[in-house]
This record gives structure tokens, sequence and C-alpha cells, in this order.
């Protein structure tokens, strides 16, 4: 089921088979209209334009995107759906089965109209520079849908993402192909596709994570509280029930952490991790690393009570006492790429993560032994957390 409003009457309905419909793709402003200000047909939208009304420019936006899509479509298409108003968001199983669902609303939309609220006018020479392309749902947004088409402050058509696509690939690292849709998304490596996301904002810590979950084919409940970084690892550990991409390992921490007593009397950075990242920014400069299974090793990885079980090639660093190990990843020809792993128990074979602000290059005909092993964080969650 999906609510949508229409843009000729205003009024918000549900549909189990939608009619064609638009989506709106913008920046939040405060305080914007919601579902509960318009279910009440007694009061109409007008209503929020007085100039004295606090929601009267969210109230210009809503009104203004359903006169662009009447002025564009002629009838053709008569539906909106914006996010502000379609999802009742005091209903929590209606918030995560939407947040679950979005990115197919979007795959399904005739167009995304995105409206770049601070973006005054096409003499401006970059619209790159909107806040809209620092946010983490704008992310699938640009993506997903089969048309997508750029407003400015006025709404005025600055062009669509075809015409535009040298400069959303320059500001956003996305490939044309992918941009497009010539390309599934689902063929660029998951280092690639979390490199879209780094640097990007949400307003709640945990919509991280679930801001992604269309962009990788995933679901997962939603459990707002548990906090950013938990809510990341989940994500991770979903898309490795559907995918034995190594590249989801290829990621560098932002800091080089200091030697302190960890556990069982160990040494360890205060950095040290498991396999997995904290934050999509830990893949800021992995959208060249392509996941290169070898025949040798094509056996599962799994979570487990003791880490994530991996078939991993070692081989003895020494320093440290660390080990490098080769994961199934790629950064041109002829090298995988290696991770560095502490041995904290030889007899289970459990390892965790050393010094994760580096990758280093292995050579293909040197990458050690294979074995497998369990890979887990510290047994203090904090040494892992993001500073």
């Amino acid at each position: 089921m999906i609510r949508l409003l229409d843009a000729t009457t205003h009024s918000v309905a549900s549909y189990l088979d939608p009619p064609s419909y638009a989506i709106i793709s913008h920046v939040w402003l405060f305080p914007e209209i919601i579902h509960t200000d318009i279910i009440d047909p007694s009061v109409p939208l007008s209503t929020f334009t007085n100039p004295s009304h606090p929601k009267r420019i969210s109230a210009a936006k809503i009104l203004n995107s359903c006169n662009t899509l009447v002025r564009l479509y002629n009838g053709r298409v008569k539906h909106l759906w914006l996010d502000t108003i379609c999802i009742d968001k005091r209903d929590l199983t209606e918030l995560s089965t939407a947040i679950n669902t979005m990115y197919k609303w979007y795959k399904y939309a005739e167009v995304c109209f995105v409206y770049l609220a601070d973006y005054p006018s096409p003499s401006v020479s970059d619209f790159t520079h909107s806040k809209w392309f620092t946010r983490g749902w704008t992310l699938q947004e640009l993506i997903a849908p089969k048309s997508v088409l750029f407003f400015d402050a006025s709404w005025n058509r600055i062009g669509d993402r075809d015409t535009l696509k040298s400069d959303l690939t320059a500001r956003t690292s996305i490939p044309a192909e992918f941009l497009l849709g010539s390309r599934n998304v689902g063929w660029a490596s998951v280092s690639c596709r979390m490199s879209w996301a780094a640097g990007r904002t949400v307003t709640v810590e945990e919509d991280i994570a679930y801001c992604l979950l269309g962009l990788f084919g995933v679901n997962m409940p939603l459990l707002y509280g548990e906090g950013a970084e938990r809510a990341f690892r989940r994500l991770q550990e979903e898309i490795m029930r559907y995918s034995d991409d190594h590249s989801l390992f290829a990621w560098k921490s932002q800091n080089a952490g200091s030697f302190i007593r960890g556990p069982r009397g160990v040494d360890v950075l205060s950095s040290d991790s498991g396999l997995l990242a904290a934050s999509p920014d830990y893949f800021a400069s992995t959208r060249e690393f392509k996941h290169a299974p070898s025949r040798e090793n094509n056996r599962p990885f799994a979570v487990t009570n003791k880490g994530i079980y991996i078939d991993l090639y070692l081989q003895w660093y020494g320093h440290e006492g660390l080990y490098v190990a080769s994961i199934e990843c790629k950064h041109g020809p002829g090298h995988y790429l290696g991770i560095f792993l502490k041995c904290i128990d030889e007899e289970t074979q459990q390892f965790w993560r050393a010094r994760p602000e580096e990758l280093v290059r292995v050579v293909a005909s040197g990458r050690g032994q294979l074995r497998g092993i369990y890979v887990k964080p510290p047994d203090d969650l904090s040494f892992s957390r993001i500073a």
C-alpha cells in the first residue's frame, strides 16, 4: 500500500494498486507540513499559506510541486508522493514498512522532481553545491527513479538526469551507467556503492544505515535508539546474507588509534575492530575496488557468536605480531587487497582487525596460506566506536 497526494484536490488517499505518480525529493525545512496536518478535509492546504503561518514555506513547496506536475504532465500523472505527508510517522509499523519499501516506490514512479530550495536561480553556476547532495536519503532518490528532473528554488527547471549526468557524476562519483540505469546498481561492488554514501548526513543517526537498504536490496527491522554504528553493522550483516562480495571488508577507518591495555591483557590500538565498518565514511576511497573471487576460496562466510567466520589467505607479517589477510578484492591487475589481523586465540582461531586505518596490496602469487578463521572486535566494543 502507498499513500499519494492528488495534485488537483490536494487530498491524500491510500492505494493497493496505485495510479501513475511522481515523487518529490527535497531537503526538509522546519517546520514541515506532515501527515496529521492534512488528514482533515475541512482544513485545506491553502490554510497553511497565510503569511503568518509557521508552515507557509512548506505549504508553498507542496503547492508548487502540484502545480508543476499539472503543468508538465497535463493530467497524465495526477498524483504525488512526498515523504513528509505520505507517511504517518506516528505509526512505527507503517514507518518501518515505508522505509523498507521506499526504493521500490521510487523505482516505480513516473518521475522524480528534485527541488533545490537553496539554489536560487539558473544563473548560479553550480547547482551541485546544494545541500541536497549531502543528504543520505537523497542518494536513492537520485538513482532509483526512471526519470529525474531538477528544479531551482523558484521551480524553474534546471535540467534532467540525462543532460546533467556529467555534473552529477563529478559531484557524487556515481558512474553515469548506474545513474542512468543502463547498468543495474547490483553490478557495482559493495564498496563502490558504500562510497557513494560516504560524507552524507542524516537528521536521525540510525538513518545513515536505513537509507541504504534499497541500494543493497535488503530489508531489516528498524530499531531507532540503537545508534548509528550498531544500525550500520546490522546493515552489513544483512548484506552478507545475500552477497559474498569481500569488498565489504575493504574499508579504512579515519583515525589511527593509540596503544591501550585491552581484554585478556593484550595491547590493542583504540581503533582495533572487527571486519565490519562503523560508518559509510570508512568507504570514502573505495569506489574502484572490485570483488575478485578466486576458485580456491569460494566458501561462504557467516556471522557466528565467535565473530565472522571466513576463509582468508594469511601471511605472517611479524611486526607487532600481525598477519596480513588477503581478501578476495582487487584494485588494479595482479594485486589483491590485504588487511592486518591480530590473533587473539590460536586454539579457537579468533582474530581481530588491527591497524584498520590501513589497506595493503598483496601480490597475487604470494597470498599465503588459506585458513578458516573467526574475526571479531575486541571484547569492549567501545574500542571500535567512531570518535
